[in-house]
């Protein structure tokens, strides 16, 4: 059971496959379009690793037809969460600009908390929920399609991989900090 819960970046990177194909082929392996889910990014980068891995023609298609199979019953709930989203965004606004200047400015920071958190709002968490378990279900599949070998080297691709990622979100993080204090003194520039 441990295995399942350190291997599910991997898993779920591997499910992803049709998503990411989707957007370009090639024999290097998949590009992303805006449209890809945030997982397909790190099956890009297995598939890239194929030969690595020794991933048979056979096992590709094993783990394409699971994500193909996760990506249909995950599509109408990815779309449900859309229009959730938006509709929550539109009531908050709606919100917002009902309030006074101070209300305002720690609602906003409130929100802004709650989503660097990562909190979702409650009426989204049962089809995120859902979304999640159709994916272990998934994932529980595709692993009966890697050696253990395999595993361990996809492992090592995806680390690799979340590394970067988070080196990434570092600076988009001190990118968005820096620019917020560039704001914060033009707007106290404008207000003196």
């Amino acid at each position: 059971m441990k295995w399942t819960f350190r291997c599910a970046p991997l898993l779920l990177a591997l499910l992803a496959a049709p998503a990411a194909a989707g957007a370009q082929g090639g024999a290097a392996g998949p590009a992303l379009s805006r449209e890809a889910p945030a997982h397909a990014v790190p099956f890009a980068a297995l598939l890239r690793h194929r030969e690595e891995l020794q991933l048979s023609r056979e096992q590709v298609e094993r783990l394409q037809a699971v994500a193909r199979a996760l990506e249909e019953r995950n599509r109408p709930l990815r779309q449900q969460l859309r229009r959730q989203r938006e509709a929550y965004v539109a009531q908050r606004r709606a919100q917002v600009r009902r309030l006074s200047a101070e209300q305002r400015r720690d609602t906003l920071r409130r929100l802004r908390e709650d989503r660097a958190r990562g909190e979702l709002p409650p009426e989204m968490r049962p089809v995120v929920e859902r979304m999640r378990a159709n994916t272990r279900r998934a994932m529980a599949e595709a692993q009966r399609v890697l050696s253990e070998e395999q595993k361990r080297r996809a492992w090592a691709v995806v680390r690799a991989h979340r590394e970067e990622e988070d080196r990434r979100a570092l600076l988009r993080q001190r990118e968005q900090r820096e620019r917020g204090r560039r704001e914060g003194r033009a707007r106290g520039r404008d207000d003196g």
